[in-house]
């Protein structure tokens, strides 16, 4: 019977602060979708860091007059380390072939290029993508050797982005979830004020603290919890309206847009709790201010 009693008093107030509660409902719903937002971004960002890192290797630029003994003696020393697992001699026509490839489409690019404009070099590929850097370091001015690449350069600036997004949009996030517990702490207060004669009267007939409180507390949890389920329902229906067709459109792309239900599960999960717990908070600050039981 008493919960019956807390779910009529509940909605109660929600039908008489509507307006109130939808706007409640609404700034939740879009604060906790940048949260979704930003771990989305996460998993996306560490798709591609793998994507990237599975095809890091590290080319050492031979310079013109290397000669064919430095060439054998790089290549030797350079097969012995540990780290590596292959390596390939591309020499100054393979290099201009490649080069052809990647822009097949756009002949104007290569058609003026001398063959032997591109240096030679050597291709290594490791056992671990975070050996890059260590190993290139050791390569590096090495004789014979002009210059040495490889794509971590890459993936340490996708980093600093992904971290800088995310939190511009954590920040983002929290102010939104602070005007959301404000919002719900008011609509509460509204509910309070309304209700002031009737909550007078019940303490005065003997009902406890919590039997006041409870349904005010389930106001704020409820209109935070809808919030939550809005933002929820967003990023599922993001997933399978966008990120699945990208993956379909684009091969190429697949890896990176493809989320597992565990992934997905937990962005959920975390955006259901968080809403609760705005809602919580939101509820307690409109209590302890204007609710004296």
């Amino acid at each position: 019977m008493r919960v019956g009693y807390f779910v009529s008093e509940t909605v109660t107030n929600l039908r008489r602060n509507l307006l109130m509660t939808i706007a409640a409902i609404s700034t939740v719903a879009i604060s906790l979708l940048l949260l979704g937002g930003v771990q989305i971004l996460g998993i996306v960002v560490r798709n591609v860091t793998s994507t990237i890192e599975s095809k890091v290797e590290i080319s050492a630029y031979l310079r013109d007059n290397a000669t064919q003994g430095e060439i054998d003696r790089l290549t030797e020393e350079v097969t012995q380390m540990p780290e590596v697992e292959d390596v390939i001699y591309i020499s100054k026509d393979d290099a201009f072939n490649e080069f052809k490839e990647t822009y097949e489409d756009q002949p104007e690019i290569w058609e003026t290029l001398p063959r032997d404009a591109l240096p030679a070099s050597l291709r290594i590929k490791l056992l671990d993508p975070d050996d890059a850097e260590e190993v290139a370091a050791r390569i590096e001015g090495a004789p014979g050797v002009s210059d040495v690449r490889f794509g971590g350069e890459v993936i340490k600036r996708l980093l600093r982005v992904n971290a800088l997004l995310r939190t511009i949009a954590l920040v983002m996030s929290i102010v939104l979830m602070i005007a959301a517990a404000a919002l719900i702490a008011n609509t509460i207060r509204l509910a309070i004020y309304a209700r002031r004669d009737e909550i007078g009267i019940m303490k005065l007939v003997g009902a406890t603290n919590w039997f006041i409180r409870i349904p005010f507390i389930m106001e704020g949890i409820f209109a935070a919890l809808v919030g939550a389920l809005v933002s929820g329902a967003v990023v599922i229906a993001l997933n399978s309206l966008l990120f699945d067709r990208i993956a379909e459109s684009f091969i190429f792309l697949g890896p990176v847009f493809e989320f597992s239900g565990g992934e997905l599960g937990g962005v959920l999960l975390l955006l259901v709790g968080v809403g609760c717990l705005v809602g919580v908070i939101g509820s307690s600050m409109a209590l302890r201010r204007f609710l004296e039981v």
